[in-house]
């Protein structure tokens, strides 16, 4: 079973079959999902959400994982993370979506550098890859805070033109003190 993750607001946890209509409030929203297509299309109703959250779950096998991010103080579903394999490639993506009320406070860059450091240290994974679209400034500018380097354009995956970020294990060592590092609960 996967632990809790806690940082200073956030709690980071398996999704549960209750949190349906939470996630429905985040993947069923096209102004979140239009930047996960193709891998993840957007979500119309609480009984196909449900349906893939049970898909996720059948799915996770360590390091791959999705997780719910929810506020610490109030126990609210503000988002998701999540450590994605990339197909054909061993090699592994981690993402993030957040509700539309929840931009623009640093939660998305705190849930990951939290997933990150837990997966780099409680996994043997070496390095983490984001894909991010051309035009996505949110999600380059959270991989940076997260401490991911732009290593350069690609066409590799999803058969799509990205920008290329990575974040190495040893990386961790220069982010370690910033309020994004989490403990394990």
């Amino acid at each position: 079973m996967k632990p809790t993750i806690e940082t200073e607001r956030l709690v980071i946890r398996p999704w549960q079959d209750t949190d349906a209509s939470d996630a429905l409030v985040i993947y069923g929203d096209e102004q979140v999902t239009r930047w996960l297509t193709p891998a993840m299309s957007w979500v119309p109703n609480v009984l196909t959400m449900r349906d893939v959250l049970h898909r996720w779950k059948a799915q996770d096998v360590a390091p791959a994982s999705h997780w719910a991010v929810e506020l610490r103080d109030t126990r609210r579903v503000i988002g998701g993370v999540a450590v994605l394999r990339l197909e054909p490639w061993e090699d592994l993506e981690i993402g993030w979506q957040l509700a539309r009320t929840a931009w623009g406070h640093g939660y998305a860059a705190e849930a990951g550098a939290a997933l990150a450091d837990w997966t780099m240290h409680h996994t043997d994974v070496e390095e983490l890859f984001a894909l991010v679209g051309p035009t996505n400034a949110r999600a380059a500018g959270t991989a940076k805070r997260i401490g991911m380097e732009l290593i350069g354009e690609t066409e590799q995956y999803h058969g799509q033109h990205l920008n290329l970020y990575r974040l190495r294990h040893y990386d961790l060592a220069y982010h370690a003190d910033t309020p994004e590092h989490a403990s394990e609960t």
